[in-house]
C-alpha cells in the first residue's frame, strides 16, 4: 500500500474522530504520531535502527493509551 494513502486513510479519521473527549484524543493522536514517524521514516525508502526505534516507541505509547482507555470502561451490570 502506499505510504500517501496510509497518511491519507489516518489524517482522514483523525478529521472524523478530532471532536472526541479525553482518551479518545489520546488514542487518535498517538496513532497520528505513528503514522507520521513511519512516514519519515519511509523519505529515502529505507529504515534505520533508529528509526524503527522510535516506531517501536511511538506504537508502545499507543498501547498505552490504548489500554488505559480500555481499563477505565465501565460496563454496567
Amino acid at each position: 500500500m502506499n505510504i500517501m494513502k496510509i497518511i491519507t486513510m489516518g489524517m482522514t479519521f483523525y478529521n472524523l474522530n478530532k471532536g472526541l473527549a479525553g482518551h479518545g484524543k489520546e488514542i487518535m493522536g498517538e496513532g497520528v504520531d505513528i503514522l507520521q514517524s513511519i512516514s519519515q521514516a519511509l523519505k529515502d525508502n529505507k529504515i534505520t535502527n533508529d528509526e524503527k526505534e522510535v516506531i517501536v516507541a511511538e506504537v508502545e505509547q499507543f498501547c498505552s493509551a490504548t489500554i488505559e482507555a480500555i481499563e477505565k470502561i465501565t460496563i454496567p451490570e
